[in-house]
């Protein structure tokens, strides 16, 4: 195969390191050339962001001694993890199984869920805002009182007012509609 190269494009490179490290870099051995790497030079695997439950049943596959070819066959294992995997149509989702199959070579980051605030409006109360919250790990309907009915959405800055889809929908599905992210 003669593929055509023009300067700046990427590619990789076989070799096979013949002498120790030194100086910050390697010196690689590439078809009886050799070459010299600096190491900070040199890509690691980008990690993929997985969900917080996929990362955890990663872990727990790990823990169990499975292989990469037991956890891609049992996906569907864990309700959660199969939601993410599969397509309405019940058909596995390529590029998920891919990403597994990377955070299992390579290592994972866990995806930040977005966060949101819910405040539930009430057009005959300008002094008073009406939120959720959470505390204590349940989410419940709180107020604020603006003293001089001028709204005031310091609230909305509070770690405890800012919640996640699942949170917010698990009692009060109703309130997902008067979201905003954070």
């Amino acid at each position: 195969m003669n593929k055509q190269y023009k300067i700046g494009d990427e590619v990789l490179v076989r070799g096979i390191v013949n002498s120790e490290v030194r100086n910050g870099g390697i010196h690689v051995l590439h078809d009886g050339v050799d070459a010299f790497y600096m190491l900070d030079q040199i890509h690691e695997p980008q990690k993929v962001a997985v969900p917080k439950e996929v990362a955890e049943w990663i872990e727990g596959c790990k823990r169990s001694g499975w292989h990469l070819q037991e956890v891609l066959s049992r996906l569907d294992d864990d309700e959660k993890v199969g939601d993410w995997a599969y397509d309405r149509n019940d058909d596995l989702i390529p590029e998920k199984v891919d990403m597994i199959a990377r955070a299992w070579l390579d290592g994972y980051e866990i995806k930040q869920e977005k966060l949101y605030t819910v405040e539930i409006p009430d057009p005959n109360r300008p002094d008073i805002a009406t939120f959720l919250y959470k505390e204590n790990g349940k989410v419940f309907i709180g107020t604020d009182i603006f003293l001089d009915e001028v709204p005031n959405y310091k609230w909305k800055k509070e770690p405890e007012n800012q919640l996640t889809e699942s949170e917010i929908k698990q009692d009060f599905e109703w309130a997902w509609q008067f979201r905003e992210e954070v």
